[in-house]
């Protein structure tokens, strides 16, 4: 006895609708910014049932998804394997790609393969980019361009995350992966502008705090 599995992927910003392109936010430190776009991957999503056993999928198109704010078709993914019918209780995934993946050339077809990380940097692909303008207050009339974007093997993150769901035989479940932006740029760290920039992929010390502030961005219901 076999069900199947779709997620849909969303984004808020202090738990309202995120607004792309024309609204303005003000992020912990207090600076605004507005978002143009967001794109990431995830990876390696395992299902954990409630005897403890772990479920994952076979196919590597089911083990990664690219995930684009401007790409309509990319906030649905419709999983072609089957789990067994269960109660789970936890979801296992990747922010980013898992370092398997992670290598110059597992993508050749785009959007993917714009997702790359420069060779000098190390080669591979980006985990995560947003796009966006800043500006050092919400007063401030002049805005400036930024890449909040994470690269690199070390900037991975496994996550997980309560779930609880029944997948029944033949039918197919829809979840919902959340992204609150708002928590990239607070928790633990206060993200500044006026300290980072706009180009944060040569700062090492930026990339680890884009990694920490990871943990709690992502909920799936």
């Amino acid at each position: 006895m076999d069900g199947k599995l779709s997620i849909t992927f969303s984004f808020t910003f202090n738990n309202n609708a995120l607004i792309f392109d024309d609204e303005l936010y003000t992020i912990e430190s207090k600076n605004a910014i507005r978002i143009d776009n967001i794109q990431y991957f995830i990876s390696d999503p395992v299902f954990v049932d409630r005897s403890g056993s772990r479920h994952s999928f076979t196919k590597e198109s089911n083990k990664i998804h690219y995930v684009d704010s401007d790409r309509p078709a990319t906030l649905h993914w419709n999983i072609d394997e089957t789990l067994p019918a269960a109660i789970y209780d936890f979801v296992e995934f990747v922010y980013g790609l898992a370092p398997e993946y992670n290598h110059t050339g597992m993508f050749s077809n785009v959007p993917e393969s714009l997702m790359f990380w420069p060779e000098s940097m190390g080669g591979g692909y980006h985990h995560l980019k947003i796009n966006g303008w800043y500006a050092e207050t919400a007063a401030d009339t002049i805005l400036y361009p930024f890449g909040f974007h994470a690269g690199m093997d070390n900037n991975y993150l496994p996550l997980r995350d309560t779930l609880r769901f029944f997948l029944a035989d033949g039918l197919t479940q829809n979840l919902r992966l959340n992204m609150e932006v708002a928590n990239w740029f607070k928790n633990p760290h206060v993200w500044n502008f006026a300290e980072f920039g706009g180009s944060v992929m040569q700062n090492a010390e930026a990339q680890r705090i884009i990694k920490e502030n990871a943990y709690d961005v992502f909920s799936i219901r």
